[in-house]
């Protein structure tokens, strides 16, 4: 539980607009004071203020984690009271397996790996690197994800598989309207592919691909991966 909230916080604060806005709320969430959370950090209070405010430059993931890490922690010190109720009250059982990856990986190199067919992208973007995949229940995705935090974990610079695809046009629907995209999309045994779905693809320069093995298949090859 505690690894899963940790992908989720630090995905919402890398994602949102206003990241020191969200920051603020998981500390709020937590019940730390800013020099509470200081502390943990071994900081002064003014940084952690000074990212709440705005005043400094977006936390890049590397400083969120450390974020996100100390307040789970301190609540693990704690007795675990509020990861364990923030799971009571939202269990997202959408995501099949997530995973983030040691090191970047080519998007070209991945797709071989999976038996992937390219439906939609551009070459220059096949050698790009991704750092993670989530695998995903498009149904229960699309109508249930209540934080996109959780589908993205610690990156957006990722591969989200969608299983369930029939015509492959919902998902990427919900990604154009979500102002952070992954960087490649794989349908796992699609029906068929509307093209509205790969025009879509093409116009937020996202790598769409469809496979036709199976999540347990892919898990399997995945684990081994990277």
């Amino acid at each position: 539980m505690q690894k899963q909230l940790t992908r989720r916080m630090a995905g919402e604060i890398v994602i949102s607009e206003k990241p020191g806005d969200t920051l603020k709320k998981w500390r709020t969430i937590f019940k730390l004071s800013q020099k509470n959370l200081a502390s943990l950090l071994n900081v002064k209070p003014s940084v952690v203020c000074d990212f709440e405010k705005g005043r400094r430059a977006s936390p890049g993931i590397g400083t969120v984690r450390k974020f996100v890490e100390a307040m789970v922690e301190y609540d693990k010190a704690q007795g675990g009271k509020i990861v364990s109720s923030m799971f009571a009250k939202d269990n997202n059982n959408a995501v099949y397996d997530i995973r983030e990856f040691n090191t970047g990986t080519a998007i070209s190199k991945l797709i071989k790996k999976i038996d992937g067919e390219i439906l939609s992208g551009n070459e220059d973007i096949l050698e790009r690197p991704i750092y993670g995949y989530t695998i995903v229940d498009s149904l229960k995705a699309i109508t249930t994800f209540n934080v996109f935090g959780d589908l993205y974990g610690w990156s957006n610079e990722r591969a989200i598989f969608f299983s369930g695809v029939h015509y492959g046009r919902s998902p990427m629907i919900a990604i154009r309207a979500h102002p952070v995209k992954p960087r490649v999309v794989i349908y796992i045994k699609p029906k068929t592919i509307d093209k509205l779905a790969m025009k879509l693809a093409e116009m937020e320069r996202i790598v769409l691909v469809k496979t036709e093995l199976d999540e347990e298949e892919i898990v399997t090859i995945l684990k081994k991966f990277n």
